[in-house]
C-alpha cells in the first residue's frame, strides 16, 4: 500500500530556511524540512487544513507510494489537489477515508516511525476500520492495535483495551490459548473474544481460554536438548550443579521429582543453568543464570531460546502470572508485570532460585 523504506525526495535537501518559534512546535521533527518549502513565516503551510499538514509530513518523511518529484508538485497536490488524490499519492490506490482519518491527528505533526505504523495499520482491513471509527488518532490511542494481532484488531476490542501492556498481554494470551487448544481453534478464539460486551466480558474470556478442557492425564516429558545443553537426571547431578553455580538449585528437588521442572546446564563460552517449568501451555523458560545468580549477557540467552524454539519450548510469562493480570484487567485495576522492553525483559524470567 506504501512504500515505507522510499528514499527521501531531493526536495528534502539543501539548507532550511528561517524557522519560526510556531513552526518548530508544530511540525518538531519536520520542522526543517517545512522551511526548505514554505518559507518563514510559513503562513500557507499554517493556513493548511489538518489533513493537508500531515499529508504533507508524510511525504517529507519519504512515506509516499508515488511522491511528487518537485517542490512545486509537493505544493500543488497538498495545498489544491483533491482528497483524493492525495490519498492515492500517499497510499497507494484507492484508500477510503483516508484523508478523514488524517483530520483527526491532531495539529502536531508525527515522527516518521508513529506515521509508518498508522499506514501500515490503515492498510489493515481490521485494523482500517478501527482506526475509522476513532473520534481522535494519536500514536497513544493506537499504539495498541500495533501490538494485537490481526484477528483482534476491532473496534470493540480496541475500546475495552485500556494501553499497550494489556494489548502485549491479550495477544499473548491468543498465542498461548491457541498452543494450548490447537491451531484450528485460532479463529473461534479470536471470534469469542470479539463478541465480548466489555472489558469484563474480553479478559475473563481470555482468562479463561488459558484453562485445559480437561484435567489430569499424562505429563509431557521434558524435551531432550542437545549440546552444549547437559540434563540435570539425578540428585547428586543435581547438587554438583549447585555447588558448581553456588546457588539454591537442591531447594528444587520435590518440583523434578514431580516432572513439572527440569533443569539444565548451558556449556559454552558463557555456562549458564538453566530451568524449564511446565504449565498449561507447555515447557517454558523459566530462568537461566550464570554462577552466583548472576544474569547471563543478551547473545548468550538469544542463543539458548534459539535452541528451546527449535524444541517447542516457549518464552514469556508463566500462564498463572498472565491470567491474574487478564483478570485485574478486566477489574479495571493496573497489573504488576516485571516484563520490561527489550528482548530480555520479554523472556519474563522468574529468578526461580534467588
Amino acid at each position: 500500500m506504501n512504500a515505507l523504506f522510499k528514499a527521501r525526495p531531493a526536495y528534502a535537501n539543501g539548507k532550511a530556511g528561517a524557522r519560526t518559534p510556531l513552526l518548530d512546535f508544530l511540525a518538531g521533527d519536520h520542522a526543517d524540512d517545512v522551511a526548505r518549502i514554505w518559507d518563514a513565516p510559513h503562513q500557507d503551510f499554517f493556513v493548511m487544513p489538518t489533513a493537508r499538514r500531515h499529508a504533507a509530513g508524510m511525504i517529507l518523511a519519504g512515506l509516499a507510494a508515488d511522491p511528487p518529484e518537485t517542490v512545486k508538485r509537493l505544493r500543488l497536490l497538498v495545498e489544491r489537489e483533491r482528497d483524493a488524490c492525495v490519498a492515492r499519492a500517499i497510499a497507494g490506490g484507492d484508500a477510503p477515508g483516508f484523508m478523514r482519518a488524517l483530520a483527526k491527528m491532531g495539529e502536531v505533526l508525527w515522527s516518521r516511525r508513529d506515521y509508518a505504523q498508522f499506514l501500515a495499520l490503515f492498510a489493515e482491513p481490521n485494523a482500517n476500520e478501527a482506526l475509522r471509527h476513532m473520534t481522535q488518532i494519536t500514536p497513544d490511542r493506537f499504539a495498541p492495535l500495533g501490538v494485537l494481532p490481526a484477528a483482534l484488531r476491532t473496534p470493540k476490542i480496541l475500546a475495552a483495551v485500556p494501553h499497550g501492556q494489556a494489548a502485549t498481554d491479550l495477544a499473548i494470551a491468543l498465542e498461548l490459548a491457541i498452543r494450548i487448544r490447537g491451531a484450528d481453534a485460532g479463529p473461534a478464539i479470536a471470534a469469542r473474544w470479539a463478541r465480548a460486551k466489555d472489558a469484563k466480558a474480553l479478559f475473563d474470556k481470555a482468562a479463561a481460554d488459558l484453562e485445559p478442557e480437561a484435567f489430569g492425564g499424562s505429563i509431557p516429558p521434558a524435551p531432550d536438548l542437545p549440546p552444549p545443553f547437559g540434563a540435570v537426571r539425578t540428585r547428586k547431578a543435581l547438587e554438583a550443579v549447585a555447588l558448581e553455580f553456588r546457588n539454591c538449585l537442591r531447594d528444587y528437588t520435590t518440583e523434578l521429582a514431580q516432572g513439572r521442572m527440569a533443569v539444565y546446564v548451558w556449556r559454552a563460552r558463557e555456562k549458564a543453568a538453566v530451568a524449564l517449568t511446565l504449565d498449561a501451555a507447555g515447557w517454558r523458560l523459566a530462568e537461566a543464570l550464570g554462577e552466583n545468580n548472576v544474569d547471563l549477557e543478551e547473545p548468550t540467552l538469544r542463543e539458548i531460546v534459539a535452541v528451546l524454539e527449535d524444541v517447542n519450548v516457549r518464552t514469556g510469562p508463566p500462564v498463572i502470572s498472565l491470567v491474574g493480570r487478564l483478570q485485574a484487567y478486566g477489574a479495571g485495576r493496573e497489573a504488576y508485570s516485571n516484563r520490561e522492553p527489550g528482548f530480555v525483559g520479554e523472556l519474563e524470567m522468574g529468578d526461580l532460585w534467588n
